[in-house]
């Protein structure tokens, strides 16, 4: 397997954590999960395609993976809204 893709695996849990860790109610894991996947792999493809994405750490750019899994975590949370709380009306 890749250290790439290790590397990349990596980002996106400790991404998913921690929008899970600022923003508890606002989406499910699976789809903070998800979205910090796509960040991930939206990150490097700019990073690719920009020739930039600030310094590389083996194959992976983590300036702009951070930067695409923080955009795609915080459009999810906006556009959905708190869930409701258990028990109450």
């Amino acid at each position: 397997m890749s250290p790439g893709l290790l590397l990349g695996v990596v980002f996106a849990l400790i991404g998913a954590q921690l929008t899970r860790l600022i923003a508890p109610r606002r989406l499910g894991y699976v789809a903070v999960l998800a979205l910090a996947a796509a960040g991930v792999v939206g990150g490097e493809l700019v990073a690719i395609g920009l020739h930039g994405g600030g310094p590389a750490l083996g194959p992976l750019h983590p300036v702009a993976d951070a930067a695409g899994m923080a955009a795609l975590e915080v459009v999810g949370a906006v556009l959905r809204t708190p869930r409701a709380r258990q028990g109450r009306a």
